[in-house]
């Protein structure tokens, strides 16, 4: 008989309280899943909706990325990386220009932060990892490369302290994550409810 997953829910709250996501995550030696309905604001004040679903093997490397715009105009984005850093599109299969990105990273949701947290359990304290993301836009589904750099600050047995920094401008944040390497909150962006 196979295990079950453990499975555990999150729900986020927008710093502005305009929004909040919902996140099921599941999680086992063998894979990670993670389904997330996103209610938020956009640029121009738009309420929208969004969704992902979000696969990895169990040592926490993305294999497929399900984004779904669900407001109108509606639209999908369906990726597949092969964990060495090469996109396609699932419907496809043709290649996408994010060649050495091995994460996702989908704004505005903070879960995606634990992807190469989790993935970098052993760094060294105080030591930058620099990494390419696939760095996905909602509402609007635009995916680009985005370089970014995450470095361990602190760790707990609740928990452990990450700087995260954006390598093509000049944010940078310190986000708290709790022992699943999930965020606590996210300064600006979202908190934990």
């Amino acid at each position: 008989m196979m295990p079950t997953m453990a499975t555990r829910d999150v729900l986020w709250a927008a710093w502005d309280g305009q929004g909040f996501e919902h996140l099921r995550l599941q999680m086992d030696a063998r894979a990670v899943r993670a389904d997330s309905l996103i209610i938020a604001v956009d640029d121009g004040g738009r309420p929208y909706r969004g969704r992902y679903r979000l696969e990895s093997d169990g040592g926490w490397t993305t294999q497929r990325v399900l984004i779904e715009r669900l407001s109108e105009p509606a639209g999908v984005l369906d990726l597949r990386v092969d964990g060495h850093g090469r996109w396609s599109d699932a419907a496809t299969g043709a290649a996408l220009p994010l060649d050495g990105c091995v994460d996702v990273d989908i704004f505005p949701s903070p879960f995606t932060n634990t992807l190469p947290v989790r993935r970098l359990p052993d760094l060294a304290m105080d030591r930058p990892v620099a990494l390419r993301m696939a760095w996905v836009l909602l509402p609007d589904l635009t995916v680009r490369v985005a370089p970014q750099e995450y470095t361990l600050l602190e760790r707990r047995a609740a928990g452990s302290r990450w700087r995260f920094r954006s390598l093509d401008s000049d944010f940078v944040v310190e986000l708290e994550m709790d022992a699943d390497g999930v965020v606590r909150d996210y300064p600006d962006l979202v908190r934990r409810v």
